[in-house]
């Protein structure tokens, strides 16, 4: 039995020619490790067994949409004004 703390992710060993499955949880916390300062998102990646490209998908897939205002005005208002 090892010290390792018990919140970390339980990884399913690969099996050939079988895929993994991850919980949206252990996928949370798998990123949040490797937002971690200091941490190396392929060292993460590695320690699970899992290729870097897919830690960086789950990293896209979880992270909240971003909004942006947006505020629409007319040109010729904009040219008058430079005009003055």
């Amino acid at each position: 039995m090892t010290n390792e703390p018990l919140s970390r992710p339980i990884v399913p060993p690969a099996r050939e020619g079988h895929r993994r499955k991850f919980g949206e949880n252990d996928k949370r916390r798998i990123v949040e490790e490797a937002a971690q300062p200091g941490a190396n998102l392929s060292a993460v990646a590695r320690r699970y067994g899992i290729a870097a490209r897919v830690l960086f998908r789950w990293k896209q897939e979880l992270a909240p949409p971003v909004f942006v205002s947006v505020q629409v005005t007319d040109a010729d208002t904009i040219l008058s004004s430079a005009d003055r």
